[in-house]
């Protein structure tokens, strides 16, 4: 599909297809650029004390500790995945795919996406993540459910499926902060009712 210039003066969409060449022409080169700061960037966050590079990057080269974390996680990436594959993905898609949090099942069906000619999104990258994740939740979920159902009597499990279904989010995260807490000390939780 080509852009319609048909509304646009003709000296300005000669112009404008020349922009167009140029920005093409840059592309490629975006990605590769970035894996080399993200390289520049892991050897120099491995000098600084911890806590520090944050301030450095800031303060030296005028990129957040955001923008620092993308470079690092796309130059890892690049260490395991074809930097040609990645170098075709726009910027934030490679972020997406690049983060710590992103299946791996992800990473491979986009790029084999990529190797087959077709573009992917940022926004379709973030939307296989949610649903590779939400596949990696029902799993997690299944699991905890048989786990609670064998090592509970019927009681025990009604009282936990009451607890979840009418708990806010801050109950359920004091309560996995109670189990975390029971686990590091060593010592079973308590032997109580959930009232």
């Amino acid at each position: 599909m080509a852009f319609d210039y048909s509304d646009i003066p003709p000296n300005e969409t000669q112009q404008l297809r020349l922009i167009a060449q140029r920005v093409k022409k840059l592309l490629p080169t975006i990605i590769p650029a970035i894996i080399q700061v993200g390289t520049h960037l892991e050897e120099a966050k491995s000098m600084i004390p911890h806590g520090r590079f944050g301030a450095y990057c800031l303060e030296e080269m005028g990129i957040s500790d955001k923008s620092a974390q993308n470079y690092m996680n796309l130059a890892k990436l690049a260490r395991s995945q074809d930097p040609a594959e990645l170098a075709k993905l726009a910027a934030g898609a490679a972020y997406e795919l690049a983060a710590k949090s992103t299946p791996e099942t992800v990473v491979s069906e986009v790029l084999s996406d990529v190797r087959a000619g077709r573009s992917v999104s940022e926004g379709e990258v973030k939307e296989r993540i949610a649903k590779a994740r939400g596949r990696l939740h029902a799993r997690q979920i299944d699991q905890i459910a048989e786990l609670l159902i064998e090592a509970l009597d019927p009681d025990r499990v009604r009282e936990i499926e009451s607890f979840l279904r009418l708990a806010h989010s801050v109950a359920i995260s004091a309560l996995a902060g109670r189990l975390r807490e029971a686990l590091n000390v060593n010592v079973a939780p308590p032997s109580r009712g959930l009232n």
